[in-house]
């Protein structure tokens, strides 16, 4: 999963990993391919530090290993801290300091508290954090573990009649239903950000389809200790194993060898879909889940091998149809019938299209319903059990991952939240405009499309019991995401 993007951080929580082996952190180690990896201050477990210090070829750093650490890779600095006192000015003994040119700094003691009677919330640190970024010369980005990776929030202070920027970023794995998700984040030199979680149980041989925590001991015992064991086994010799069926046998068998090599498994000999007309791959850029605009669409035409987007710079709840206006009419322009293929395109992209051309292009509306055809590859390979795909999460920039589609340094510098909560800020402030580089979500929305076309011509390619190999490292297409499948 490497990204030439400044630094890869992995941030762990130990109890995320209370209940795993040796062999499953040394894969979750191999898989982020990290720079840094950082190991959040709360549930700090001394043993599953050791045991990640001893599988990683990178830095391992936690606060109580050092007041101030700094590491610099690829021009972009990250200083962990272990108090807000050394970020503040109150500690400054000589090896406490914090380089004036960071970029990043780290301390799990920035989070915020609410009032209980007023509900009005505050940042711990915020005096400590606005004296430090008054006097630098660059905007810092503060991240802690004390919260989740999905916070993404602007603080403002003021700072000698002077007003300061803090934005905050969280490290700690998101709660999700199961498995809590380890976050990956890739930081660059310009304050960009892009977080890539993955389930902590994704890891090891509990990454096997019907591998849970019951199994994968069952297995270990039986000599199946990493998933190449596995795929290496015949089905008779994994039925052998104590609760594992005929039916999982053969599941657990086609899992390991589609992770193990990179591959798409074909399960049944139905067509893959839009084969009556050429297929147009399609994504669109919301302001979350229920969006209230579209500001951005994405189109990939692979007949021609073109890109065409369409996107409003100047978001406004006043005029949230613009770019599906702009969309719609060069498409029935363009195409007098056509299909259309999006990922988990039924549950998001073609439910709000058609909502939001309803609303703000009625008069395409017929064209819409009659001439455009809607197919969700997801769907298909997934939810309708055609194919096994290969990625340790069934999102599609996973996906693509595995099959060998690495995201370049421009399209990774983002990913499809942080660009949500950007525009819901802007809609309500547009003067903060300055926070969003659109040519990065141009380049991050065409590497959807494009790697949406590499899964779906990787499936396409695969035929029913026998394995679609992963395509050359060098055939460049690229793809991150908004949504979590």
């Amino acid at each position: 999963m490497s990204v030439d993007l400044g630094v890869r951080l992995l941030t762990l929580r130990c109890d995320a990993l209370a209940e795993a082996s040796t062999t499953t952190i040394t894969d979750l180690v191999d898989y982020f391919e990290a720079d840094l990896i950082y190991i959040i201050e709360e549930k700090l477990d001394m043993r599953i530090v050791s045991t990640v210090e001893r599988t990683a070829s990178c830095s391992v750093v936690y606060t109580r290993s050092s007041a101030v650490h700094t590491e610099t890779v690829d021009g972009v600095t990250v200083s962990i801290v272990s108090s807000l006192d050394f970020i503040g000015g109150a500690s400054t003994a000589s090896g406490r300091e914090i380089p004036e040119d960071v970029n990043y700094v780290i301390c799990d003691e920035i989070q915020t508290s609410a009032d209980s009677v007023t509900l009005d919330v505050s940042l711990d640190g915020l005096d400590h954090l606005a004296r430090f970024q008054n006097r630098t010369d660059r905007e810092v980005t503060f991240l802690t573990g004390a919260m989740e990776a999905s916070y993404d929030f602007v603080w403002k202070a003021d700072v000698d009649d002077e007003s300061v920027r803090l934005p905050i970023r969280g490290l700690a794995p998101t709660r999700r239903q199961g498995a809590p998700e380890l976050a990956c984040i890739s930081l660059d030199s310009g304050g960009r950000i892009a977080v890539s979680t993955t389930p902590a149980d994704k890891f090891g041989l509990q990454s096997l389809s019907g591998v849970g925590k019951g199994t994968a001991p069952k297995l270990a015992r039986n000599g199946y200790e990493t998933r190449d064991d596995v795929a290496a086994a015949t089905e008779q010799e994994l039925r052998e194993v104590q609760g594992i069926g005929e039916s999982k046998a053969q599941s657990i068998r086609q899992s390991a060898h589609a992770l193990s090599e990179g591959c798409v498994i074909r399960l049944t000999d139905e067509t893959v879909p839009a084969a009556e007309y050429s297929p147009l791959f399609i994504d669109i850029e919301t302001d979350g889940l229920n969006p209230s605009i579209i500001w951005l669409i994405g189109v990939y035409d692979p007949e021609t091998d073109e890109y065409v987007d369409f996107i409003d710079t100047e978001p406004s709840r006043e005029n949230p149809g613009k770019a599906t206006r702009e969309f719609v009419a060069w498409l029935a322009s363009k195409y007098d019938r056509t299909s259309l293929i999006a990922w988990n395109g039924h549950n998001f992209d073609f439910k709000h299209l058609s909502r939001f051309i309803r609303g703000h292009a009625p008069e395409y509306a017929d064209y819409w319903s009659n001439s455009v055809f809607e197919y969700d590859l997801f769907d298909w390979a997934v939810r309708k059990d055609n194919a096994i795909l290969p990625g340790r999460t069934n999102r599609v920039e996973d996906v693509a991952e595995a099959l060998g589609h690495g995201r370049d340094s421009a399209a990774a510098a983002v990913d499809g939240k942080s660009l949500a909560k950007t525009i819901q800020r802007l809609l309500v402030s547009p003067e903060r405009a300055r926070d969003l580089d659109w040519e990065a979500a141009r380049a991050y929305c065409e590497a959807d499309v494009r790697e949406l076309a590499a899964v779906y011509e990787s499936i396409a390619e695969a035929t029913p019991g026998h394995k679609r190999a992963s395509v050359p490292a060098d055939e460049n297409t690229t793809q991150t995401g908004l949504m979590d499948f």
